[in-house]
């Protein structure tokens, strides 16, 4: 028997839709597998041991250490998309808004504005889930080899109106992760896992493995595997995502990720998604 589906989200992780009451595969859903999630789990911990001011989060769904610095601004202008067999789901956009508080703290809020086209159903769209979030990095690799931060992340919703058409989840989630990163010449590499606090479904694990390389001064590629998995280590979702980064002006960067599930077991289920986002930074 399957949790009800979860969707990715570029900083909370995890948030939901209409989708999984209907019963519709949806790109996140989880479902049991034979890939026990512990083993991914310790390949995280792993890494995160061996894992600069890393240069992670957006397009990636794993964060790293990074803050943006002294009263400077990261706002992220984004257009996502997931696709299923059943249905396609945008947040087009989501406003991501990140401030740095000296050289270790940064305050993030984020807002979707959510389109659900589903199979024979009405296109519906409106406000999503919210999410506020304090990023402390407590470590630095200058002085620990290590650059070490949390990132409590609490997501809510502004009313029934939304989940009732499934736009929203019911309820609050708190993800209380851990990111570790490193920084090799032009390579960077970075983990993240934690556990979320879930008011209306299962608690969860979270993790993720990420490495970006800086190719030229303003241009970079990254990977990862992201995954998820319920508070059994059961029930795993493990998603691989591919994407780049282009300064193209001062203070404006192209932001550029594509992604699967996978899960090649589930016939006519491409788990697909994708994010296209500026980011502005002052």
């Amino acid at each position: 028997m399957s949790l009800p589906p979860i969707y990715v989200r570029r900083t909370c992780k995890i948030g939901r839709s209409e989708i999984a009451r209907k019963g519709l595969k949806a790109s996140g859903t989880l479902l049991p597998k034979r890939r026990p999630a512990q083993y991914l789990l310790s390949l995280v911990l792993g890494t995160m041991i061996l894992g600069a001011n890393a240069v992670g989060g957006p397009p990636l769904l794993t964060d790293d250490p990074d803050t943006p610095g002294p009263n400077h601004w990261e706002i992220n202008v984004a257009l996502t998309s997931e696709k299923n067999a059943d249905a396609w789901r945008f947040e087009t956009p989501l406003i991501d808004l990140n401030y740095g508080i000296g050289e270790h703290l940064e305050l993030t809020y984020e807002v979707p504005l959510v389109v659900l086209d589903a199979e024979n159903e009405a296109t519906r769209g409106g406000i999503g889930n919210s999410l506020v979030g304090v990023k402390w990095r407590f470590l630095d690799q200058e002085k620990a080899w290590l650059d070490v931060s949390t990132y409590p992340q609490f997501e809510f919703n502004h009313g029934t109106s939304s989940v009732d058409r499934g736009l929203a989840e019911a309820g609050w989630s708190l993800l209380v992760p851990f990111e570790l990163g490193h920084k090799f010449g032009p390579l960077t590499v970075y983990s993240e896992s934690g556990f979320y606090l879930n008011q209306r479904r299962p608690n969860e694990w979270l993790y993720g493995i990420a490495a970006e390389y800086q190719i030229s001064e303003k241009f970079s590629i990254m990977g990862e595997f992201h995954g998820g998995c319920n508070y059994r280590f059961r029930d795993d979702q493990l998603i691989s995502n591919f994407g780049s980064r282009w300064q193209f002006h001062k203070n404006i960067s192209l932001l550029a990720s594509v992604g699967r599930d996978l899960r090649p077991n589930i016939p006519g289920d491409s788990g697909f998604l994708s994010y296209l986002a500026l980011q502005f930074t002052f």
